[in-house]
């Protein structure tokens, strides 16, 4: 079943995503994790054991942050991209690689 989650994770990209900015404009790592599993979620249906990212991103458009998500014992990563700040609003990209981690 988790490598299921996997495989329809693979080559994903998940537009729209969003998230809230702390005071000092920029996504606590703990809010943008959960903002990517919950963006996973909603698309596929199902949510992955694990998202880990290096740490909080900056809410500025065009920032990236490499991140890894984790199901089934499998990793893959994948990039976030800040695309648009409306306030205390952040919406984000998502772009899961095709292959999993060796």
């Amino acid at each position: 079943m988790r490598s299921r989650i996997l495989l329809a994770a693979c080559a994903l990209v998940l537009a729209g995503c969003s998230a809230h900015v702390s005071v000092g404009k920029e996504v606590s790592k703990e809010n943008f994790e959960k903002g990517i599993s919950d963006a996973l979620q909603q698309s596929i249906g199902k949510r992955p054991d694990t998202v880990a990212c290096p740490g909080p991103i900056k809410a500025v458009e065009g920032e990236s942050m490499r991140c890894v998500l984790t199901a089934g014992g499998q990793k893959v990563g994948l990039t976030a991209k800040i695309g648009a700040v409306n306030g205390t609003e952040v919406k984000y990209d998502v772009q899961v690689d095709q292959k999993p981690m060796q």
